[in-house]
């Protein structure tokens, strides 16, 4: 669109692609996002955008103080990651003037998008599940350890695929990784079926297919053929069930993150990482 108007433009496609021939334009490079949404955690007052100057009634209890950034301060709580602002970036302008109600933050920070027209827009970790896709098996969003419930306002809190598709939806654990006793409650089969009877399961279905033929051609259809086949691998695959065994993990590390739902799903979220998931959202409420 710009080609024709370099000079009134200042930047244009010669000097994006000399550029990008000189290695000054990074390119796209494949991530893995891990995303800790506190639901209702502590105030930016009392962490990250303390006003130690505002009125009692809008300051917080707690004092800033100095971190190894000139010019940055947060909160007394938080003196170990005073030591390393180098390592961080703190946004400290994101505000709406939607609903002053908990769904439309959500929205916004999930999605970037209000939801408007009935119009449902997808979840970051969607998005990048339908650009990306997945890694074999393992699956490229997963949400732990369940969705957020109802906070008040009936509305989305966007964490879904929306528009995208339920193809794109996250892999939800709707499981307490800090339990003694936490397995994922969909990745196998019981122990009472074999793999011999979960095959033969599967070559059932392929049979029913063969006659329903008209019907496999509908766009739900469809749908549902790829989600079986999804939720199939995942639940034969070696490579996804020991990602979500943290009892693997040592008990000094185990210990380090926190004996809680909170601090073992965190833990789990870097294992998952390391298996091949793109995405995890991990809820704190």
């Amino acid at each position: 669109l710009h080609a024709g108007t370099l000079g009134l433009m200042g930047f244009g496609l010669t000097d994006f692609f000399t550029l990008k021939a000189q290695g000054a334009i990074p390119q796209d490079k494949d991530l893995n996002v891990i995303q800790l949404f506190l639901v209702g955690g502590p105030s930016q007052l009392d962490t990250w955008d303390m006003k130690p100057d505002a009125p009692s009634e809008i300051r917080g209890p707690y004092k800033p103080i100095k971190t190894n950034v000139p010019g940055i301060e947060i909160s007394e709580i938080f003196p170990r990651m005073a030591q390393c602002a180098d390592k961080y970036t703190l946004v400290r302008s994101v505000y709406h003037t939607a609903a002053a109600v908990h769904d439309t933050g959500h929205q916004m920070m999930q999605t970037g998008r209000l939801f408007q027209g009935g119009i449902v827009s997808p979840h970051f970790g969607s998005v990048m599940a339908w650009k990306k896709g997945g890694r074999g098996a393992i699956p490229p969003h997963v949400l732990l350890p369940r969705p957020i419930g109802n906070t008040g306002g009936g509305l989305p809190h966007g964490q879904d695929a929306g528009f995208l598709g339920k193809m794109y939806d996250p892999f939800v654990l709707n499981a307490d990784p800090s339990d003694p006793n936490f397995k994922v409650p969909d990745m196998l089969p019981p122990d009472y079926i074999s793999a011999l009877r979960a095959d033969r399961r599967r070559d059932w279905r392929v049979m029913i297919d063969q006659t329903v033929k008209d019907f496999e051609s509908a766009p739900d259809a469809k749908l549902f053929n790829t989600n079986f086949n999804q939720a199939y691998g995942l639940m034969s695959s070696t490579q996804a069930r020991e990602a979500f065994e943290i009892h693997r993990e040592p008990d000094q590390v185990r210990d380090s993150y926190g004996r809680n739902r909170f601090g073992q799903s965190c833990l789990l979220s870097r294992r998952l990482i390391e298996a091949g998931v793109r995405y995890v959202t991990v809820n704190m409420f």
